[in-house]
Parts: structure tokens; sequence; C-alpha cells
């Protein structure tokens, strides 16, 4: 059981903050209030510095974390899968925003959730403009395939899909925008950074800006396998026994946006990046096929990514590693 003896567990909604709390006397409380920096205010007051623990669920929690971190309390950030999965290990059967935080308080006494480190402003911006350029995207691909379905019709309209190639044409022009901005940060915000991964052929503009932002400049993680775990990368068994022997293939519990462009990546690498064009020669002359080697090459360009923006230094083609590389599964 955890030694620290005052917690809180805090259930966060878009509107209310539900928190189970305790006392240095050792009764239990429950306070609900509305998340706003009204409420905020009202549980620093009430609560202090003690340790909160809350799911990392979307933005909701974040303006209230940083309030935490602010007045000096220890705040710590579990994933919701892991507190889900912790409540089913307790039978429960009912749900509320009551009985959540209850849970997650139970959850604090018993185990360490890791702590939270606020992201930068950079960090955040970046990510509001991504999801922007992301929401444009879709949008786009939905008005180009209702131009398409409106020409096969036997009638006249002309004046409709005029009216939404013009959507698209200012949609576009506020992606551009967007993605100047983008660079804007970032040369300001990891210049270095961004200079030396720019050096690895085959890892495009929107990889390079993806794997700085969704980092938070490489703070985040402490190697390459935390690297690949983050782009739902890693290499997966699954077998028990005798009769469970599953297809081998990747954990995609990651960023799935993130795994989409490296792999485009990975087509060009085997082309340009001598490492990934060797490796990938090998494992198809082993046999593998074709994706497992390009998966294989996405997590090498992922190890070159993370050697390089650690240690600044610029892609240099004739690098051997003096440690026997570990092909992850491959």
């Amino acid at each position: 059981m955890n030694s620290q003896i005052l917690f809180a567990g805090v259930d966060v909604s878009s509107e209310t903050l539900d928190i189970h709390y305790n006392l240095e006397n050792g009764k239990e409380l429950t306070l609900q209030v509305p998340n706003s920096p009204v409420g905020h205010k009202e549980v620093v007051q009430k609560l202090g510095t003690r340790c909160y623990v809350m799911e990392a669920t979307g933005p909701y929690y974040l303006r209230f974390a940083f309030v935490l971190k602010a007045s000096g309390a220890d705040v710590r950030l579990e994933n919701p899968l892991v507190i889900k999965r912790y409540i089913q290990m307790h039978m429960e059967r009912n749900k509320s925003d009551k009985k959540d935080a209850s849970w997650i308080f139970r959850y604090a006494l018993e185990q360490k959730a890791p702590v939270w480190n606020p992201p930068t402003e950079q960090s955040l911006k970046c990510n509001a403009i991504l999801a922007s350029i992301d929401l444009y995207s879709r949008q786009n691909t939905q008005l180009s395939n209702q131009i398409h379905a409106f020409s096969q019709l036997p009638a006249d309209t002309n004046e409709i899909i005029k009216g939404l190639q013009k959507t698209i044409d200012h949609i576009d022009k506020e992606m551009a925008k967007l993605e100047l901005r983008l660079q804007q940060i970032l040369q300001s915000w990891k210049a270095e950074q961004l200079k030396c991964l720019t050096t690895i052929p085959g890892l495009g503009k929107r990889a390079t800006a993806l794997l700085i932002i969704y980092t938070d400049g490489f703070t985040k993680i402490n190697n390459h396998r935390q690297l690949i775990a983050l782009a739902g990368l890693a290499p997966r068994e699954y077998s028990s026994g005798s009769s469970i022997r599953g297809k081998r293939g990747i954990c995609k519990m990651g960023n799935g946006h993130l795994r989409n462009v490296l792999y485009m990546c990975s087509m060009s690498a085997i082309k340009c990046n001598k490492a990934c064009k060797d490796l990938y020669e090998r494992l198809k002359a082993k046999g593998k096929r074709g994706k497992v080697a390009l998966i294989a090459v996405c997590n090498k360009l992922l190890k070159q990514a993370f050697a390089i923006a650690t240690k600044l230094q610029m892609y240099q083609s004739e690098y051997v590693s003096k440690k026997p590389e570990k092909l992850l599964g491959f």
C-alpha cells in the first residue's frame, strides 16, 4: 500500500469534478465541484496540496491539472484503460461519476500512478493545429466524395458542385495557413532537433513534426523502445499452452496517426536510407512478407530518430552501431 497519507481520486467530466478524498484521521469524504476556475479554486482551498490521481480523459483534465501543479500538489495521471481494468478486477457492477472517483481513490492507495509532467505551451498549440488540420482533411475528403456523387446524377447540379468546390478551396487555404504556423512554432521551439531530424533520408516533414510534437521534444520518452510503443509498432505475441497460437503482429496500442505516417515513410526509406534498405533486403531474403519488413523499417527509422534527436547530431549514412542490432521479433 502506498505510504502517503492524503489522497484524492478525481473523476473528470466536461462540466464537473467528482472527488473522493481522505482526511488525516482516516475518514473518507466526497466532493463535487464545477470543472471551472471557481471549482478548481474551491478544491485547492478545501483539500490543499495532497496527491491527486485522475484519468487522462481528453482535454478536460488539463486546466485542473495545471491549477493543481501551480499550487504545489502532487498530480498523477493514469491510463483510463488501467483504471477500467482495475474496477473490473474487483467485480464492480455499477457505474457513476461518484463511484468512479472512489475507485480511483482506492487505486491511488494501492498503486503508484505515474507522475504528471505538464506539457509545454508549444506542444499544446501544435497538437491543436494538428487536430485542426486532420479535421479539415477529413472534411475535404467528404466534400470531394460528395462532388463526385453529384456529378453522376442525371440532373443539373453544377451550381451545387461549384459551392462545394468553393468550400474545398477555402479549406485548402486554411490548411496551408495552419501548416505554415506549425512550421514556425517548431522552428522557434525545437529548431536544432528539427534540423537534425530532417537529415534522415525517408523521414518526411510531417513525420518529423509529429515525432517532436507527440514526444514534447523527446522529453516524454527515455529510449527508442518507448518511442516504438508510442507509435503502436511494438511486436506482440499471443499464445497460451499448446492450443492457443495467435498470429504474431504489432501491438497497435499507440498513436495510429503517427504509425500511418511512418509506414508511408518506410516505403521511401527503403530506397534512399542505406540502413533501412539493407534491413529490408535482409528480411526479404529470409522470406519475410513485405509488410512485415516495412514495419521493421519503421522501427529502424524510429531508432535513428531517437538517437539523432537526443544527441542533436546529423544523420551519418556510414554510421555502424557498436551494439548488435535486435530486430524486436521480426
